[in-house]
């Protein structure tokens, strides 16, 4: 005889309504376990690159089987990694990380049929930085989506966008109020922009970045400002005539992109007009005394920044003693015998002589001070 298989909630049942509990057990426990075969679904993302590029779309696929007994929908969100795992489902994720998750397939956007099936998507990462990407298989039941796999996920890393050359070439001996070139030579893998402007060497460093400038109002002149020719592919070769007033300069450049303010590169060049007359060193006399007991003692202060060796002269007549001092921590001073001919004199000329360098020019006190016995 054949054997019948009795649902358990129908086996103390008699056999005259066997036929009956059997059909509603087995309708109710259709019911509590939802779409048939979603056990055996399964979602999986893959991308085109591990390492995308800010800016520039990345492929994706996700694939896998859909063993529901109708269709199903792909669902999918991206946002910046770092935080939670992929939660159960799209409603669920999209709820806890509110602003963060940006959509790559909403509910009803994306549907598969029984079966294996594969769809793509596109995700152009806003910035430089790791990401998260979350995909679900779902199912609508009784007006509620309900994912019907756990959630596969995949991190990319998106990297900035690649500046391989920044050169600023600048004339050498440019002349003042006569028209020079400024040459930028530049290579990208995408379109950026390219910012310059001339600030003052004493104004040094150049600022972090092109916006920044303008905030701190540094720039004696914008070579290349907003508007300017965007930079992309290369080596391109970009320049810009400008005149200047005889002075030491910095030519600050900045690659920018492909959002405001992200600086992908920057350069500083030095730049002089004309000659440059070198400060002077602020030499200044505090002490100058002579006598024949002691001698003769001098003292001073300079410039700050400024340090060297001075002479030290002290004259009567023809006969003179020379002598050399360092100046240290803005300070210098100095103490020797008078000169033979000054024994008989009643007043002695003092010097303090700096030869001049590169850096500050050229300077000589004099003082004529008496002999004090």
């Amino acid at each position: 005889m054949p054997v019948h298989l009795v649902p358990r909630c129908a086996r103390r049942m008699s056999s005259a309504v066997f036929l009956t509990t059997a059909v509603a057990c087995a309708l109710a426990a259709a019911v509590l376990a939802g779409p048939a075969m979603a056990d055996t679904s399964s979602i999986t993302v893959a991308a085109s690159t591990a390492t995308p590029e800010q800016a520039i779309p990345v492929d994706l696929t996700f694939s896998g089987t859909n063993a529901l007994t109708g269709n199903a929908e792909v669902e999918a969100v991206v946002r910046p990694a770092g935080g939670l795992s992929c939660l159960s489902s799209y409603q669920e994720d999209t709820t806890t990380f509110p602003g963060q998750d940006v959509a790559i397939f909403a509910p009803g956007a994306q549907s598969v049929a029984p079966g294996a099936y594969s769809v793509a998507g596109t995700f152009k990462p806003p910035a430089a930085g790791a990401y998260q990407v979350c995909a679900w298989l779902a199912q609508n039941q009784n007006s509620t989506d309900q994912a019907v796999t756990a959630p596969a996920t995949l991190t990319i890393s998106a990297r900035a966008p690649q500046v391989s050359q920044l050169t600023v070439t600048v004339p050498k001996n440019p002349q003042p109020g006569v028209s020079f070139p400024i040459t930028y030579t530049t290579q990208t893998d995408q379109q950026l922009s390219l910012y310059s402007v001339l600030i003052a060497a004493d104004r040094a460093p150049c600022p972090a970045g092109f916006e920044l400038d303008q905030q701190e109002n540094r720039a004696e002149t914008v070579l290349s400002g907003s508007g300017s020719q965007p930079v992309f592919g290369g080596p391109a070769t970009t320049a810009v005539v400008t005149k200047q007033r005889t002075g030491a300069y910095l030519v600050c450049t900045w690659v920018e992109g492909p959002n405001g303010g992200e600086v992908d590169d920057s350069a500083s060049t030095p730049l002089t007009v004309g000659t440059l007359t070198p400060p002077s060193p602020g030499l200044k006399l505090t002490q100058a005394t002579a006598s024949h007991r002691h001698g003769v003692a001098v003292g001073g202060r300079s410039a700050s920044g400024f340090s060297g060796k001075l002479v030290v002269t002290a004259a009567c007549g023809s006969s003179a003693v020379h002598r050399t001092t360092t100046d240290r921590k803005a300070r210098f001073s100095s103490r020797f015998a008078l000169p033979g001919g000054c024994r008989r004199a009643k007043r002695v000329k003092l010097t303090v002589s700096w030869a001049g360098s590169s850096a500050f020019a050229k300077q000589t006190l004099t003082r004529t001070v008496a002999i004090a016995r």
